[in-house]
């Protein structure tokens, strides 16, 4: 069965179709906290390249995906990240 035809993926685009707008802020929430979670125990303070925290996160099989978010570059993210403190 071909994902996009799943019930639980019309589900979810039924989900996203009655507020979108929460639906990326959620998932863009629950991407900063994997990712700056996985900053935090595998790196600690260390100064590391983003991308490399990036594919360590991803290789998780349950992560949020970016595109599920509001960011659409890892460089936009990290500038997020920058601002926000």
């Amino acid at each position: 069965k071909n994902h996009c035809s799943s019930e639980s993926h019309i589900r979810q685009m039924k989900l996203f179709a009655q507020d979108k707008d929460q639906f990326i802020e959620d998932y863009s929430r629950l991407f900063e906290e994997g990712y700056l979670e996985t900053l935090k125990q595998r790196h600690g303070t260390a100064r590391i390249k983003a991308n490399t925290v990036y594919q360590e996160y991803i290789s998780d099989r349950h992560h949020i995906h970016m595109n599920a978010t509001r960011w659409l570059t890892l460089g936009n993210f990290i500038k997020y990240l920058g601002r926000e403190g």
